[in-house]
């Protein structure tokens, strides 16, 4: 099975209704023919942005409930927490992005897996 990583940005796209859309690569994963290999702040990033959709009065809390629900039950997810902090944030000031961005582009680097996000600055990290 391909194994890739989204950042919360690519990710929130799926679930949140006036996001960009990136149905086909998702698509993949929700079917069950992607793994996701992430760093331990995903969960973080993922639960955090829907939290603030619902406090933006984006989604409505039954929404958000249901979306919190469905994320906790994905199993084909492979969370890694070993990270090199200093190596880190050498990225993160390189390419003047947060440290929880840093976070998907070290484990892209680290791992050699694609990384799919929606966030220009970090793709442009990413091919640097």
């Amino acid at each position: 099975m391909q194994r890739v990583i989204f950042d919360a940005s690519f990710f929130l796209s799926h679930l949140l209704p006036d996001e960009k859309d990136s149905q086909k690569i998702i698509q993949k994963f929700v079917e069950g023919n992607l793994k996701l290999v992430e760093p331990f702040i995903f969960k973080l990033e993922v639960v955090n942005a829907l939290r603030y959709a619902f406090a933006s009065k984006r989604i409505k809390m039954r929404k958000l409930s249901n979306l919190i629900t469905s994320f906790q039950k994905l199993n084909n997810i492979d969370y890694v927490y070993d990270f090199n902090l200093e190596l880190l944030v050498n990225l993160a000031l390189k390419f003047n992005i947060s440290t929880y961005d840093a976070c998907y582009l070290y484990l892209a680097k680290k791992t050699g897996l694609k990384l799919y996000t929606l966030d220009r600055k970090l793709k442009a990290s990413f091919i640097a």
